[in-house]
């Protein structure tokens, strides 16, 4: 990605900025590839598991954001 640089801050000298981006190299760009398409094959095997079919159908958004949860401690 390109950088940029920004404007002047008001009551101040400091002007933010960013480098242009090297970009990833060819195994860095494989590997999220990787990492995204195993993304996908999860997400779709949890939500389409056929657990889903016995929890109500008002009930399903709830119960998947209860398991987005359950890796935090309790009360927290």
């Amino acid at each position: 990605m390109p950088g940029w640089e920004n404007d002047k801050q008001l009551h101040s000298n400091y002007i933010s900025s960013k480098p242009d981006s090297p970009g990833y190299t060819e195994d860095q760009a494989a590997e999220v590839s990787r990492f995204r398409a195993r993304l996908l094959e999860l997400s779709t095997t949890v939500s389409t598991h056929p657990f889903w079919e016995s929890v109500e159908a008002g009930d399903r958004v709830a119960a998947r954001m209860e398991l987005k949860h359950a890796h935090e401690p309790a009360g927290a």
